[in-house]
């Protein structure tokens, strides 16, 4: 099967609602989860922040972070039209970028080219020097969706050729580790 989109759904799979947390899955895969998604401004905005990764996307070698970002902006917008605004946060490090500043400038940089203004970078405060904030607003236009659905398509095509859980599946787990310990035993 070949890689489409990230699916978006409510809790345990449900129809996702509005002011619900997200739970983002590829394919049967659980990427993790936003929680809280608070709608703003009389339910006109939402405010992306608390992601929780789980371990299929802190052990992936690229930065799924991105993907799943623009898949939220695209699903909101194309589903909940009343949303005119999607405020975000980015705080989690993500090795994979490299530093505090190339994270920072690479986030920065992708929010940038789908439209979002008053993008800022911050030092976090309450962690080591040289780990930054990346706050904005990606506000709905005709002109914002149709660069979102280009740089979308781009991330998108980077995990065609790969899935993303492929990284964890390699990875020698507790399962493979035990079928290679019965292996041994039942050598003659």
């Amino acid at each position: 099967m070949t890689f489409k989109k990230l699916r978006i759904t409510g809790p345990a799979a449900s129809v996702y609602e509005l002011g619900q947390p997200m739970w983002v899955y590829d394919g049967s895969v659980l990427l993790g989860t936003l929680d809280p998604v608070p709608l703003l401004n009389m339910g006109t905005e939402i405010h992306v922040e608390a992601f929780t990764p789980t371990r299929v996307v802190r052990d992936e070698r690229r930065h799924v972070g991105r993907l799943i970002f623009l898949e939220i902006c695209a699903f909101i917008a194309e589903h909940f039209h009343q949303i005119q605004a999607i405020s975000f946060v980015f705080t989690r490090q993500v090795d994979v970028l490299g530093g505090g500043a190339e994270q920072a400038t690479s986030r920065a940089e992708t929010v940038d080219r789908i439209g979002a203004v008053n993008v800022q970078i911050a030092p976090k405060a309450d962690a080591l020097p040289g780990h930054f904030v990346v706050s904005g607003v990606w506000v709905y236009s005709e002109r914002n969706l149709e660069t979102l659905k280009i740089v979308l398509e781009e991330q998108r095509a980077l995990y065609r050729a790969t899935p993303i859980e492929a990284g964890a599946r390699d990875k020698p787990g507790l399962r493979a580790a035990l079928a290679r310990l019965i292996g041994r035993r039942s050598d003659p």
